[in-house]
């Protein structure tokens, strides 16, 4: 591909995630209000700040408007009630953010020595800290940077770049560390759909099916009798680009003589999920929340999950969406929809400011040659 064109395809990546993140902002605004609003049987609809639950004595619910004007609303005639967004943003607390941001970080660092771990099974060197930063390089593509990809093609065109001779093992360790980081993000939700499947029955299909469609790569890749009754081999040579897609199998049948391997992985990934969900417990007891800690392990893998799937960059506007109808689904109170939304858009500013360090690690990896300069989709045809 010329420069010129390569530009003109930057150009146009650029904005269209743009677009896209515009359109994403759009949906998420669509989805909450500023202020809080009472709303009437009759359909009249009172913005302003809730100043009091309903007063069991009078049965009334208080609201003051813009200019501190209070006035009382009777029970019997309020139809429906929710909290804006400036209301529930005031009930952050600093100590309680921190506390959730630094249990996002260690999810990351667990992360990354799952990668290691998997990389070191392929024989293909790598520190602790190049796999840090080469992962925080992910995440800041991901989330910030022009192109469609997400942050784990660019951290696998590295890894390739910089293996040679094991480009395809390399390749491997990324698809594997997404496969295994899915599984265990799904078995922690199922575990704790099975404590009261009668409530989580909808997410456990959901749950139950990704669990499944994991068990079936498993034993495809590492089950030789399935293998050879399925013709993997057959079929892997009628399919385009079968030379690439032939070595990476070979690669993927190499973690079948690594189960410790495997085990650790699986072992640092439960350990980083169960962080990861804890952030978004902390951030939700601070927002007012009023929901189980079952509840936050049925619910919030099936969003992380959704939320991975590229619609929009770093998942915007699919994550908030995902949040209220996951949350309501389970019986969680209408009025919390902005408190739910507000949730998802800490969690998502708060990936995001980690993310920034590797906007640091991709400057100086370019500038001392670790990462090549494209990182695109056509990067992808290097690899081997």
């Amino acid at each position: 591909m010329s420069q010129d064109a390569s530009q003109l395809k930057s150009i146009l990546l650029f904005l269209v995630k743009i677009g896209l993140l515009a359109a994403a902002a759009f949906l998420v605004s669509r989805q909450v209000t500023w202020r809080d609003t009472i709303t009437e049987k009759d359909g009249t609809v009172h913005e302003g700040v809730i100043t009091s639950g309903f007063d069991a004595k009078v049965g009334e619910m208080k609201m003051a408007d813009t200019d501190g004007k209070q006035w009382s609303i009777p029970a019997a005639e309020i139809k429906s009630r929710s909290f804006g967004i400036k209301t529930t943003f005031a009930k952050i607390s600093p100590g309680n953010y921190a506390l959730g941001m630094a249990l996002i970080f260690c999810m990351y660092c667990l992360g990354v020595a799952r990668w290691r771990a998997l990389l070191q099974a392929q024989d293909i060197p790598a520190t602790y800290g190049r796999a840090f930063r080469l992962t925080f390089v992910g995440f800041f593509w991901n989330n910030l940077m022009p192109g469609m990809t997400g942050g784990d093609v660019p951290k696998a065109i590295i890894i390739a770049k910089n293996s040679p001779g094991k480009r395809s093992e390399a390749v491997s360790t990324v698809i594997v560390d997404r496969v295994i980081g899915l599984a265990v993000l799904a078995a922690l939700s199922a575990i704790a759909i099975l404590t009261n499947f009668s409530t989580f029955k909808e997410q456990g299909y959901v749950v139950f099916s990704v669990l499944g469609m994991c068990l079936l790569l498993f034993v495809c890749f590492f089950s030789r009798r399935i293998r050879r009754r399925l013709r993997i081999s057959d079929l892997l040579n009628k399919l385009p680009m079968s030379g690439i897609l032939k070595k990476l199998d070979a690669a993927f049948h190499g973690y079948r003589n690594n189960p410790k391997t495997i085990a650790l992985a699986v072992g640092l990934s439960t350990i980083s999920h169960i962080c990861n969900i804890g952030s978004v417990c902390v951030f939700g007891v601070d927002l007012g929340l009023n929901v189980s800690i079952t509840t936050y392990f049925a619910t919030v893998p099936i969003i992380f999950i959704a939320s991975s799937i590229p619609l929009f960059p770093g998942g915007w506007g699919v994550r908030e969406y995902v949040f209220i109808s996951v949350f309501m689904a389970v019986g969680t109170d209408p009025v919390y929809k902005s408190n739910l939304v507000l949730l998802s858009v800490i969690i998502g500013l708060s990936t995001m400011a980690w993310s920034l360090l590797g906007g640091i690690f991709l400057f100086m990896g370019r500038k001392d040659g670790e990462i090549p300069i494209d990182l695109d989709d056509d990067a992808w045809q290097t690899t081997e």
